[in-house]
């Protein structure tokens, strides 16, 4: 993939995350500068899939200090916000990005069993969310 789209990927699992610009850039910033990796025009898939773990043990480990602005965000991005830290991730990292959830039991310390049962969770409070219920109208 082009450089320019590993930085827009990346960007918007940091920002599905934290749902504030300045705060998805610090945490992609932090996430970039943590991997090893020659930057060139074409960046392999597998990079992304570690940067975007870096990304989530960011969040795993900052999570109260990184600031969220649920007021602009849209309903959707509102109603992923009011997750709890856990429900976000595994919504993010398994809906939204279709990656493993073994992956994810690695980066969390929790098993995969655990992260299935927060993953049925979080999308049961999504559907019951203002979001869904608005788009069924």
């Amino acid at each position: 993939m082009k450089f320019n789209e590993y930085i827009n990927k990346v960007y918007t699992i940091a920002f599905r995350l934290t749902g504030e610009e300045s705060s998805a850039c610090n945490v992609v910033s932090l996430a970039i500068n943590k991997i090893d990796f020659n930057i060139s025009e074409n960046i392999d898939v597998k990079i992304l899939n570690t940067t975007a773990k870096e990304v989530c043990k960011i969040f795993l480990l900052q999570e109260e200090n990184i600031i969220k602005n649920k007021d602009t965000a849209l309903d959707i991005q509102s109603s992923l916000l009011a997750l709890d830290t856990l429900g976000r991730i595994t919504i993010v990292w398994r809906d939204i990005l279709g990656y493993n959830i073994s992956d994810l039991a690695e980066i969390s310390k929790h098993s995969k069993s655990e992260l299935y049962k927060i993953l049925n969770n979080a999308r049961k409070q999504l559907i019951l969310s203002k979001a869904f219920k608005c788009s069924q109208a």
